[in-house]
């Protein structure tokens, strides 16, 4: 692309007429400088830039790059965005809000080193966001979930305060915080209802997202839920190689399906636990385990059949020998509901 071409791309994406340039440059000879037919000097070219809200050295920046990858900006901003971060907050790194904004909106490609700061700046890895770029979205706080997804399904009280009053200390762990509350104690219905804005606005599944989403789901209104959940399904085939979203999900459903069994609410519970079946991997011995225990609290609770109880109570007894994962949430539920 030669300058005139960029200049004219510019132009247009500012929604700037040659008439409103015309009193830098005549109209004819900026339509000469757009086909490539003509220059002028350099502190032409910098006021009308300046017109256009747009620095030489950004337009340079645009015009010596060979190749632009329009998917790399949409992705980021798509994700910054959702993240809440402005064009502004990457400050500490060597690039300006102009240069993020014209990356964006696939002028200019940035180098591989300032992606990567920024993708870190947000916590975001460069994995997760390759994975992405091909494909769907996956795990920005990979170790921190693990770390968190541990305490949980040892039933680590102790560990997951510890874990909360540290993410509420910071700004952009507002749902990663909340969620770890929800662990811990009831919520406000302020609270609820900002989790609910959250996931209406959610257009990137990542780890982060589907963490939240696992373990605050079930506070949500049914039909938001399956507002959702239908969303989620169009997307299976994204998850399909990703263990632990898969996981997240299944949990997900089961602990909805859980809280809509506990309300008597029949026709809610069995949706979200064939929900919970899609995401089902052979491989996954905690999923499994848990989903039948409570397709089987379900069916005891349908009709009453022996048999569904002694499931439920064999899944606690094994728990419990092997001192399992989420034994005390298998045991607690079993004696609050059938016992």
């Amino acid at each position: 692309m030669n300058y005139g071409e960029l200049f004219q791309k510019i132009r247009k994406a500012r929604k700037v007429s040659l008439k409103e340039m015309e009193d830098i440059v005549p109209r004819r000879t900026l339509t000469r400088y757009e086909k490539g037919e003509t220059d002028f000097p350099i502190s032409k070219l910098e006021a009308l830039l300046q017109r256009l809200d747009f620095s030489l050295d950004d337009f340079y920046h645009a015009t010596h790059d060979k190749k632009i990858y329009p998917r790399y900006g949409k992705v980021f901003k798509r994700l910054r965005e959702q993240r809440g971060f402005s064009l502004q907050d990457f400050s500490d790194i060597p690039v300006t809000s102009h240069q993020i904004k014209l990356f964006e909106t696939s002028i200019i490609m940035l180098g591989f080193d300032t992606i990567y700061a920024m993708l870190q700046e947000m916590n975001i890895s460069l994995q997760d966001y390759s994975f992405l770029l091909n494909k769907g979205a996956e795990e920005p706080f990979g170790a921190l979930l693990q770390d968190i997804d541990g305490a949980y399904y040892k039933g680590d009280k102790p560990a997951l305060q510890k874990f909360y009053l540290e993410t509420k200390e910071c700004g952009r762990f507002l749902f990663l915080s909340l969620s770890i509350k929800v662990l811990l104690e009831k919520i406000s219905c302020e609270e609820i209802r900002e989790l609910e804005g959250f996931f209406m606005t959610v257009d990137l599944w990542t780890n982060y997202e589907l963490f939240v989403f696992q373990h605050t789901a079930y506070l949500l209104s049914s039909s938001n839920l399956k507002l959702i959940c239908t969303d989620i399904l169009s997307l299976k085939y994204l998850f399909e190689d990703r263990f632990f979203c898969q996981r997240r999900l299944a949990l997900a459903g089961l602990k909805i399906a859980l809280s809509r069994i506990k309300r008597k609410k029949s026709i809610a519970a069995r949706y979200f636990l064939d929900f919970s079946k899609e995401f089902l991997r052979e491989s996954d011995e905690l999923t499994k385990t848990t989903y039948h225990f409570v397709e089987s609290l379900y069916s005891y609770r349908e009709t009453g059949e022996e048999r569904h109880k002694v499931i439920m109570q064999e899944v606690c007894d094994m728990s419990l020998k092997q001192n399992g994962l989420m034994k005390e949430w298998y045991q607690e539920n079993y004696e609050k509901l059938i016992k």
